[in-house]
């Protein structure tokens, strides 16, 4: 039944952009999104999933939320990361516990905190928004909330010879869990896709 409505509803929306001479927007091509742990890149979403959105409601941290367009039009509804809500908990398997079909895999609390989800980066222009950077502020929250040690406000030198403290991520170390993203006060993470 729940397949049947998705692919109603799928049909609906796709006759009704190409009635409005638009491409089929089924044939578009999704944005990088970041799936959830378990869900391999995606792969096992876009076979597996149902949208029943179970992963969705169990989520502890509210990080996952239904896609609309994040995957294209053939993903709506279908678990996606949004790290303005929440960020992915280590040791936390919730997603791949409450899914029915296998589209998210159930992963062991030592395969989750391996699981590469995506990779935290700075966004351009950050240097003039760190609070870290600013003279005399002390935020270093991203550091604080990173369960992996991977995010780091180290004191550098800028091209002006000046010390001043920034964040630096370290590949290696981060799965792209979001907390930095999730609560840096001025936006300056950003989680990007392995696959980019």
């Amino acid at each position: 039944m729940e397949m049947r409505r998705r692919g109603f509803l799928l049909g609906a929306v796709a006759g009704a952009c190409a009635a409005a001479g638009g491409e089929d927007a089924r044939e578009r091509v999704p944005p990088a999104a970041i799936a959830p742990p378990g869900a391999d890149g995606g792969a096992r979403l876009r076979t597996r999933c149902t949208g029943c959105n179970l992963c969705v409601a169990k989520c502890p941290t509210k990080v996952l939320k239904a896609a609309t367009l994040e995957y294209g039009l053939a993903g709506t509804m279908m678990p996606v990361m949004d790290f303005t809500r929440g960020f992915c908990e280590k040791g936390c398997t919730a997603c791949g516990e409450a899914c029915p079909t296998g589209a998210i895999r159930r992963l062991t609390k030592e395969e989750k905190e391996k699981a590469k989800i995506g990779l935290a980066t700075l966004v351009s222009g950050w240097e003039g928004k760190c609070l870290a950077s600013a003279e005399n502020h002390p935020c270093a929250l991203c550091e604080k909330h990173c369960a992996y040690g991977a995010v780091k406000v180290a004191e550098e030198k800028d091209k002006d010879g000046k010390k001043v403290r920034r964040p630096n991520v370290d590949a290696a170390r981060c799965i792209g869990c979001g907390a930095c993203a999730h609560v840096c006060p001025v936006a300056i993470f950003s989680i990007q896709s392995p696959k980019t």
